[in-house]
C-alpha cells in the first residue's frame, strides 16, 4: 500500500522538499558566564602574638603574610586572624570543638598558622621570679609544662586535619624569640640572669613546638634566630613593641617573611594558587 503524507504521495513529496530546502544554520553557543578563580584562605591561630597586641596601628604578621601571598597573583587570599590574646595551648583547642567559629574557620582554610603555648608557662613565672622555681638550672618549674604542651598541641594539630579531612593544607607552626619580655625592657626589669634563663627555657619550649610540627607532618617556623640571630646572642630590642613582650611592626614583618621562606620551601612559591592545587601535600 502507498504510504501518504497530509494527502500527498510520499513518493512525489519527497522530491519537492528536496527541492526547496533550506540551509538552517546550527544554534551559536552562548557563552557562558565565568566564575571568578577561586581564591586561597588563610586563617591564623594563637596568642597575642598573631592578634598584634601591644602595637597600636601595627598589621600583625597574618594579614601581611596573606599580602604576599596575593603579590601579582590573580587570585585573592582571604584572611582570617583569629589571635586572642592570653590563650594558651589549651584554649586554642578548646576553640577547636566541632561548632566553634575557629573550627569552622579552619574547615575552609587552605593554610593556617598557630603561634602557641608562650603563655603556658606564665602560671610559674611567679616561683621563679621568688626564686622558688627549683631544679638544677633553677628552670625546674617549668618542666613539668613542657610535656603537657607537647601533648596539647599534638591534639590542635590533629584537630586541625580532622577538620581539614584530608583537603590539602599547608600548616605553619611558629617557635618563639621569648616565651616572656626580652630585650631592654625585661633587663631593666628583671635583670640579665632573667635574659639568659628565659632564652633557655624559650629553646626547650621551641624544641617541643618543632618536634610536635615535625611528628605532625606541619612545617616548623624558626623566630628564635629571627629576632636573636644564627646564635640566638642578638639583641631584640629593636624588633620590640614599647611593652617588650610584643612585635612592632618590624617585628612582624620579620615574621611574615619567615612565613613566607616556609611557605617557598614547601611548595615553591609563595602565590595563592600554589595552595589551592593538590600540588601542596595534605598533613
Amino acid at each position: 500500500m502507498r504510504r501518504w503524507i497530509l494527502g500527498v504521495p510520499v513518493a512525489v513529496l519527497i522530491p519537492f522538499l528536496a527541492g526547496c530546502s533550506t540551509t538552517v544554520a546550527p544554534p551559536v553557543a552562548q557563552p557562558q558566564p565565568q566564575s571568578p578563580p577561586a581564591g586561597a584562605t588563610l586563617v591564623g591561630l594563637g596568642d597575642s602574638i598573631p592578634a598584634g597586641d601591644g602595637c597600636p596601628g601595627c598589621t600583625p604578621f597574618v594579614e601581611l603574610f596573606g599580602d604576599q601571598l596575593s603579590g601579582d597573583d590573580a587570585l585573592p587570599v582571604q584572611v582570617a586572624n583569629l589571635g586572642v590574646g592570653g590563650w594558651t595551648s589549651t584554649d586554642l583547642l578548646d576553640s577547636l570543638e566541632p561548632g566553634e567559629y575557629d573550627a569552622d574557620a579552619v574547615r575552609d582554610a587552605d593554610l593556617v598558622t598557630v603561634t602557641i603555648g608562650a603563655n603556658d608557662f606564665y602560671a610559674e613565672l611567679d616561683d621563679y621570679l621568688d626564686g622558688d622555681c627549683g631544679g638544677d638550672d633553677g628552670l625546674g618549674c617549668f618542666e613539668p609544662v613542657l610535656p603537657q604542651l607537647q601533648t596539647t598541641l599534638t591534639s590542635v594539630l590533629d584537630r586541625i586535619a580532622e577538620l581539614r579531612a584530608g583537603q590539602p593544607t599547608a600548616v605553619l607552626v611558629t617557635g618563639y624569640w621569648d616565651v616572656f619580655p626580652d630585650g631592654d625592657v625585661a633587663r631593666e626589669l628583671y635583670g640579665p640572669q632573667f635574659l639568659r634563663d628565659s632564652a633557655v627555657l624559650t629553646l626547650r619550649a621551641n624544641d617541643v613546638i618543632s618536634e610536635v610540627a615535625g611528628a605532625e607532618g606541619a612545617t616548623y617556623v624558626d623566630l628564635f634566630s629571627t629576632f636573636k640571630g644564627t646564635w640566638g646572642d642578638g639583641d631584640p630590642t629593636g624588633l620590640l613593641a614599647d611593652d617588650g613582650d610584643h612585635p612592632n611592626q618590624i617585628g612582624h614583618q620579620l615574621i611574615a617573611d619567615a612565613l613566607s621562606s616556609a611557605a617557598v620551601a614547601g611548595s615553591g612559591s609563595t602565590e595563592a594558587s600554589a595552595f589551592t592545587s593538590s600540588e601542596w601535600s595534605p598533613r
